[in-house]
């Protein structure tokens, strides 16, 4: 029963995310992959800074901060980049190699998704294969 449940999930991550990268497109998921792994390493920065200002290490502070500005800088940077090739899409030639790219990237998400699932149930012992 777990193994059809995991390829039951595994297929509707499937349909999910490749209908979402044809309806978005391969530029629109690509930023959104960006946002998403900036965000991450935002929320680690923020923790690890409110950890070492609990702890008093001043200097690792520093860092944290000094961090999130360079990673503000760079994201301001690549959306000052990404929004004039957005815009570039809407070209009807481009806009169909946009979508169709956008689907495979988005079966590539929807791989990378269902191995960490795998592996997060491999990790918690729950044996489905």
């Amino acid at each position: 029963m777990t193994k059809f449940i995991f390829v039951l999930v595994v297929f509707l991550l499937f349909v999910w995310r490749i209908k979402k990268g044809f309806s978005n497109g391969i530029m629109k998921e690509i930023v959104n992959i960006l946002s998403a792994a900036v965000s991450l390493v935002c929320v680690a920065l923020v923790l690890l800074a409110i950890s070492s200002l609990v702890a008093k290490a001043l200097s690792t502070l520093v860092v944290c901060v000094f961090g999130l500005i360079l990673l503000g800088i760079i994201f301001k940077i690549c959306g000052l980049i990404f929004r004039p090739i957005l815009s570039i899409s809407n070209v009807s030639v481009i806009g169909g190699l946009n979508k169709i790219l956008g689907a495979v990237l988005g079966a590539g998400e929807a791989c990378a998704l269902a191995y960490l699932l795998y592996r997060l149930l491999d990790y918690m012992n729950i044996y489905v294969l």
